[in-house]
């Protein structure tokens, strides 16, 4: 008789574990989102202002089609003037300090974050301004708003005059920051017109894996910035930079990673997901 009792224990005790599996099985994993914030800047010459707006037309068009990345997810901040201006808000400081604090309390910490900007900025006083419509924002500011983000993957692109002059504020731990050119370049900047278009060009991808890393396309728009300078005889005045291993000394030539040791490893691992 006892046996029969924990023979028949022992049946509910499995039954019931059975019961209880489907529901472990249904808990939902986390899913990896993008959330990105595009930023233009004012600027005083009409053509580059267009070629500016350009740029970012260009990249909302590409976080929409090609990111996978939802409307609801893509910020677009620019001049009131601006052509690229539909669905958008003015880049006022007010403005990009709201959406920042926005995404701080939305992005979680599985999630990734990309930050560009593109326009006019200049030195003073040793801080990196970006010229907005208003009052401008220091880099220092924006790297304190960027520092709430609690992202773990997290995008930075600077296409402005003295760009790598925030290096140090930006860096950081699981951090990809790219800059248009150096501390002492303080000419306009025309490193968007190359880098947008490689995101999607498939003779960015040099590996030939059906995806297009940041590292190649950084690599791609450096090279052909190059090739423009040297066409034109022109003394090159912009020298993009890539900072992705936290030290805060960025690299002009991350495609040179596995030799030197710096930049470019986590670069070469970064991609966007692409609607097929």
């Amino acid at each position: 008789m006892r046996k029969l009792i924990i023979i028949f224990l022992l049946i509910c005790a499995g039954e019931s574990a059975t019961a209880k599996a489907p529901v472990t099985e249904q808990v939902a994993r986390p899913s990896t989102k993008t959330y990105a914030l595009i930023v233009g800047g004012i600027n005083k010459d009409p053509e580059e202002q267009r070629v500016k707006d350009e740029a970012v037309t260009k990249l909302r068009k590409f976080f929409l089609n090609n990111a996978k990345v939802e409307p609801n997810q893509l910020d677009v901040l620019v001049d009131r003037h601006s052509v690229a201006g539909k669905n958008s808000k003015i880049s006022t400081a007010k403005n990009l300090k709201i959406t920042m604090d926005s995404l701080a309390q939305i992005v979680k910490p599985e999630d990734r974050f990309v930050f560009y900007y593109v326009g006019q900025a200049n030195v003073v006083a040793d801080k990196l301004r970006f010229n907005l419509p208003g009052e401008d924002v220091t880099h220092v500011q924006l790297a304190e708003w960027i520092s709430r983000i609690k992202a773990a993957s997290i995008l930075i692109v600077l296409d402005c005059p003295g760009a790598a002059l925030a290096a140090n504020s930006m860096a950081g731990q699981g951090r990809i920051v790219i800059f248009a050119c150096k501390t002492e370049q303080n000419n306009s900047t025309q490193f968007s017109q190359y880098f947008v278009p490689a995101l999607t060009d498939n003779k960015s991808d040099t590996n030939a894996d059906d995806k297009i890393s940041l590292l190649e396309a950084f690599t791609f728009a450096s090279k052909q910035l190059d090739d423009l300078y040297r066409r034109q005889h022109l003394f090159k005045t912009e020298t993009p930079l890539l900072e992705d291993n936290g030290d805060g000394l960025p690299s002009p030539q991350p495609w040179r990673y596995k030799l030197d040791g710096k930049d470019g490893l986590a670069a070469s691992k970064f991609s966007f997901v692409r609607n097929n």
